[in-house]
């Protein structure tokens, strides 16, 4: 059964639809809903709607803008639109969107329910289209890889359109590691993974494999393919098998770096061993993983086939070495904590350890240590509980570890070398962007750090000894003190106030108002007009 997303900024309308109209007699399985087209849009993100019934005439983002972006998503969604008002210039915009319906306000239950059950009953017979097909061979590489599934089990049930994997064959799996830009937002990351899986479960996509291909998690795109054992009648040989292995993971590898933009990520491919066995795909997708997670010693952009195992190859650091580290950064020159960073990432390049996790975390605490020594910040009080996650973020989005040293020896040049006048001309830099940009929605940790030329982490850690708050309550307190001036006029509406200090709902931003304030905006305009 279909599910459905209300999107109306009418609360009245928006809650009738939700709770007086029998969506389950009419087929629909759930019912979300949500007050305008930006919230919408983060919701489908992991809703994934099968239905749209949205108004048209929202503020922010308009119902047409609105349907754009899930259709970007969701190619097979069916959208249904709802307005007060008879627009042409909406009406044609429904019509090339190719919208199943316009209903006018105030709707008309028949007439509503004579639009969803056509709906329903379309999209049961639909069952096996191409959408349908991408996102049910995920759930059979999820099955197989994350549940340990028998190809077997599937074959049976599953048509040869739907499988194109049959028994009797060799296996390989691959797995392409996509590791994001800091910059790459979330709904983009979204749209671009969409685009490979469809690119993924095009006819023929690789001409002459026999293959499907889902997400595993939300960074891992995972084939399994069946391998060609045979060439002119005669079984090929392992050396042969493997050329073609690495041929084939080249090839997903450029395509999906084709679709995905220059700069928002970047790829890596990893390949599995062969294997007869239909129950063995969970094995072949961790044998693949490891391989591909080679990059961190060795670049992207690159497969990488599977090695034998080696015993040992562990990097063990001694964690007196923090206290050490810390020692240096107040008694030792600039130059020797260089030395020692880039000591420490040449023995952890020569183990070539696996764990990357384990290398990742090492890096955060000697981060840590450095700001704690430097810039007086402390993860325990540090005011907001963003800044310790936007450090996590920037150490994890560093793909290999040249790019984990470099980012830790720009800090460390950045704490240790730069002149303090340095450090006051970025905070006035920083807040007048603020200054300027308060008003967007945009706004955000890491604009300011583009617009600076800083990363996130020294951002906040540099922000914060500066002028003892954090950069989210800076702008918070500026855009409750613009709101103050704003609720003078009383024309001025709650929601419009809203999106003119750079907020969307309505209600987190009446909240906000109390927290800084200690009475509501309606409260406080009313207070203010009684004074004056």
């Amino acid at each position: 059964m279909p599910n459905l997303l209300i999107v109306d900024d009418e609360e009245t309308t928006r809650n009738s639809l939700s709770e007086l109209v029998p969506w389950s007699e009419w087929g629909i399985a759930e019912v979300r809903t949500a007050e305008n087209g930006v919230t919408a849009l983060k919701l489908a993100q992991h809703y994934r709607p099968a239905i749209l019934l949205a108004d048209i005439r929202m503020p922010k983002m308009n119902g047409i803008e609105l349907a754009q972006r899930i259709r970007d998503l969701y190619p097979a969604c069916e959208i249904v639109f709802l307005s007060g008002f008879a627009d042409k210039a909406y009406l044609k915009s429904a019509i090339q969107l190719q919208a199943v319906d316009y209903l006018d306000k105030p709707v008309e239950m028949e007439q509503l329910k004579q639009v969803f059950l056509g709906i329903v009953k379309r999209l049961a017979s639909a069952v096996g289209t191409k959408g349908d097909i991408a996102f049910l061979r995920q759930e059979i590489v999820v099955d197989l890889i994350c549940k340990k599934g028998d190809l077997t089990d599937w074959i049976a049930r599953a048509s040869p359109d739907m499988l194109q994997l049959r028994g009797g064959g060799r296996y390989r799996v691959y797995a392409l590691t996509l590791h994001w830009a800091l910059a790459a937002a979330e709904e983009e990351r979204t749209v671009w993974k969409h685009s490979m899986l469809n690119r993924f479960n095009q006819a023929d996509a690789f001409p002459g494999t026999r293959m499907i291909a889902g997400f595993v998690g939300d960074n891992c795109l995972v084939v399994a393919a069946e391998a060609t054992i045979q060439r002119g009648g005669e079984e090929k040989g392992a050396a042969e098998g493997e050329a073609e292995g690495e041929e084939l993971a080249w090839l997903m590898l450029t395509a999906l770096l084709d679709v995905c933009p220059a700069g928002a990520c970047s790829i890596s491919a990893g390949c599995s061993d062969m294997t007869p066995r239909t129950d063995a795909f969970a094995g072949l997708y961790k044998t693949a993983l490891t391989a591909a997670r080679r990059h961190f010693y060795h670049g992207d952009s690159r497969v990488y086939m599977p090695i034998a195992a080696t015993a040992g190859y562990s990097f063990d650091f001694d964690k007196s070495g923090y206290a050490g580290f810390k020692r240096m950064l107040r008694e030792a020159a600039a130059q020797d904590v260089i030395d020692y960073v880039r000591r420490l990432s040449a023995d952890i390049a020569r183990s070539a350890d696996p764990d990357t996790n384990k290398i990742r975390n090492l890096f955060f605490n000697h981060l840590r240590i450095l700001f704690e020594a430097t810039m007086q910040w402390d993860e325990a009080n540090a005011g907001d509980e963003n800044e310790t996650t936007y450090m996590w973020r920037e150490i994890d989005t560093r793909a290999t570890l040249e790019e984990l040293t470099r980012f830790l020896l720009a800090h460390v040049e950045m704490t240790l070398q730069k002149p303090a006048a340095n450090g006051v001309d970025k905070i006035d830099e920083i807040k007048r962007y603020i200054d300027h940009h308060y008003a967007s929605n945009q706004i955000s940790i890491q604009s300011i750090a583009d617009h600076t030329h800083l990363s996130q982490t020294y951002l906040c850690a540099l922000f914060k000894k500066a002028t003892g708050r954090t950069v989210n309550d800076y702008i918070t307190a500026l855009r409750i003190e613009k709101a103050k001036a704003l609720l003078l006029d009383r024309g001025k509406k709650l929601y419009e106030i809203t999106a003119d200090v750079g907020l969307i709902d309505t209600n987190y931003f009446s909240t906000l108002f109390k927290k800084y304030t200690g009475m509501t905006p309606s409260d406080y305009r009313t207070k203010s007009f009684h004074e004056a």
